[in-house]
């Protein structure tokens, strides 16, 4: 019996989950059947629209297993294991190729449907790059998998791993031949929902996969070949409403604008053009930002419940905080010049300038706390001055005790956040880094506990990350990179890159820092570490996370073995021939 992990896939279940976000169009089961199935193009439509739903959203979950973020919840999964190297054969971190089999089965049975030949090639096309994400996936994770485009029998033999460099080339070259059948844009309607894949998504999934695999000339290539045909810009505000003019105006407890040379009006316009580029209605395929983007519906099969709930704090309510920033991404962000970091702060520091702001606020319940903390001058506070005269976009990613969030749904609008240290050991919704998210925080429910905006699985701010370390890698640091950096920082309201680096390691250094920061909390940040290496990975998880008030949150342990996830041992003992082919350290 072969095994490949799949879960078995009939047509009448394929078609229970035949829907997109753009347009939804469900035929009863009773009414289809396996001979009348695959005649027509809305068949080929139904078909398509279950590969689409296999597509992966909001992805903070790897993030739990680097540096940048953590979990205290162990039941929703092994992220803390992994921090510490302790992950075993038990955890199953995504070895599954139902998504593989859903889609081929599509491009088998399509060939049937009488339709329109250079659609069905299209649609043909936007089903393997379901296909090519989803090996881009398994083989970043495992290395070696089992290459399968037909399918396959279930009584068919057992199957080996394929090399890595093979599956890499197959994606490789499955991305580069997509493009070339897939559109620009699309422009509505049955057919031409505008969410659908495009030829940008296929050249900047293209550029991705190239950048993890070491490939930068062509991970170069392809995202400038996103950039020169001007598809896709970064997402920017142009004015402010009410309430983030009331946050505007709070600016001045945290940046000196005068005596550091900033805008106020550019850096705010900034930090909200960061910000509001995951809500509302800014979170479409019509962001000129979202190059992929995973649709929501008001619907119970088909809404968002991490970003609404898993990573909002629990003061303002529906909130789990279960997926919190940790201090170590807090010290990343830059400091207001854009070009250097903090000198780390000691804990008991810390722990001492914690103490002493909190006890000005310590006997005040929550509504209390948030009419206090305005009337404050937190200027005169030590362990204000961390957040001070900092990237604009900590302020759009990272709650930190004490800073005004207005835009919000919070009863009443107005929202100080507060870490209360002494309830995060009782209570399970609250933070234990000391921090809480911001960025990507739904603020439109579709119900108590869920969202329906959509996400951008790529956003054109990865496309030019990713060129400028590419091109790093391959030329070094010049203009090609200031411009497609300064891209990034003019949105973000922050000076300039710098014109000139010591050495091709030092710029390399600060183009991975400036990608952990703009793609914080977004999926990016295990695949990174990983492909930077072994010593990279050493170096900044061999150590010990605390909190603001010295609770030692997690102390980190690098094991190589970690560089690999392990075939889980359900998979091995469906199909012997993994048994002897396990990743290293397993």
């Amino acid at each position: 019996m072969v095994n490949l992990n799949i879960k078995k896939w009939t047509v009448f279940g394929l078609l229970t989950v035949s829907f997109t976000a753009c347009d939804l169009d469900v035929v009863p089961p009773s009414d289809i059947s396996v001979e009348s199935f695959w005649n027509t193009e809305k068949d080929a439509w139904y078909g398509l629209n279950a590969c689409y739903a296999q597509t992966p959203g909001f992805d903070i979950w790897d993030e739990m297993c680097t540096d940048n973020a953590h979990s205290h919840k162990p039941w929703e999964g092994p992220y803390e294991s992994i921090q510490q190297s302790e992950l075993s054969t038990a955890e199953d971190r995504g070895y599954s190729f139902g998504t593989i089999r859903i889609v081929n089965n599509f491009l088998e049975k399509v060939g049937t449907c009488d339709m329109d030949e250079t659609l069905k090639e299209r649609m043909k096309a936007e089903a393997r790059f379901i296909r090519a994400q989803s090996y881009l996936d398994l083989t970043t994770k495992f290395g070696k998998v089992p290459l399968v485009t037909t399918v396959m029998e279930y009584d068919a033999p057992n199957v080996p791993r394929d090399p890595v460099d093979k599956v890499q080339a197959f994606i490789l070259d499955e991305l580069a031949e997509i493009a070339t059948v897939l559109p620009d844009k699309y422009n509505g309607g049955y057919l031409q929902e505008t969410g659908r894949i495009t030829r940008a998504a296929a050249l900047a999934m293209r550029a991705r996969a190239a950048l993890y695999f070491g490939n930068y000339a062509e991970a170069e290539t392809s995202a400038k070949t996103v950039i020169s045909e001007g598809h896709h810009s970064l997402f920017r505000v142009t004015a402010l409403n009410d309430a983030q003019k009331k946050e505007a105006d709070e600016l001045v407890q945290f940046i000196d604008f005068e005596s550091k040379g900033i805008d106020k009006d550019k850096f705010a316009k900034g930090l909200f053009s960061y910000e509001t580029l995951w809500q509302g209605s800014n979170a479409s395929p019509s962001n000129p930002e979202y190059i992929l983007t995973r649709e929501y519906m008001a619907d119970d099969n088909n809404y968002d419940w991490a970003r609404y709930t898993y990573i909002r704090p629990s003061q303002m309510g529906s909130g789990y905080s279960s997926y919190e920033p940790m201090q170590d991404l807090v010290d990343a962000y830059w400091d207001i010049d854009g070009k250097t970091v903090r000198p780390l702060i000691s804990v008991d520091t810390r722990k001492k300038n914690f103490e002493e702001i909190t006890a000005e606020v310590a006997d005040l319940d929550q509504a209390s706390y948030i009419k206090r903390v305005p009337e404050m001058d937190l200027k005169k506070y030590a362990y204000m001055d961390e957040f001070r005269n900092r990237d604009s976009r900590l302020y759009a990613s990272i709650l930190f005790p004490f800073k005004g969030w207005h835009e919000t749904d919070f009863t009443g609008g107005t929202f100080y956040y507060r870490w209360k240290p002494e309830v995060a050991g009782l209570d399970g919704n609250e933070s234990w880094t000391g921090y809480s998210y911001r960025k990507m925080v739904a603020l439109t429910p579709y119900s108590d506990w869920t969202s329906a905006d959509d996400y951008p699985v790529i956003r054109y701010a990865e496309v030019l990350l990713t060129f400028a370390e590419a091109h790093v890698m391959n030329v070094g640091w010049d203009n090609d990179v200031q411009t497609a950096l300064n891209d990034l920082r003019d949105r973000c309201g922050m000076p300039s890159v710098p014109t000139s680096m010591p050495s091709k390691e030092a710029a390399l250094d600060f183009v991975r820092n400036e990608r952990r920061i703009e793609l914080a909390g977004e999926g990016h940040r295990f695949d990174d570490i990983r492909r930077y290496g072994s010593a990279y990975c050493q170096k900044i998880m061999n150590t010990t996370t605390y909190a603001p008030n010295g609770y030692k949150v997690i102390e980190k342990k690098w094991n190589d073995r970690i560089l690999l996830m392990p075939i889980p041992q359900n998979a091995m003992d469906l199909n012997p021939l993994l048994k002897n082919d396990q990743n290293p350290g397993y």
